[in-house]
């Protein structure tokens, strides 16, 4: 087994700070890509991404980054505001 391996098998929480050069940067554009390269690396099945918050800062040219952070997934419980329910 790869050192860095570990077993996911309940759902998870993936944090993603995205430092971006250009304001006009998608924050979006990069999620898909950077799961897989978590997946292939630490052997994971992102089925178990319950929750994915991304959040875009910018950054100066050459400082580009992604930042990750996993975690138990804890349910939150929205209420929308034109829900009849």
């Amino acid at each position: 087994m790869h050192p860095h391996t570990f077993t996911v098998k309940t759902p998870i929480e993936l944090n993603l700070l995205v430092g971006v050069s250009n304001a006009a940067s998608d924050a979006d554009n990069v999620v898909k890509p950077f799961v897989d390269i978590l997946q292939k690396k630490y052997g994971f099945d992102d089925k178990y991404i319950y929750r994915l918050v991304v959040e875009k800062v910018i950054v100066k040219k050459g400082a580009e980054f992604i930042e990750f952070f996993i975690k138990n997934y804890e349910p939150h419980h929205y209420v929308l505001a034109n829900s009849e329910n």
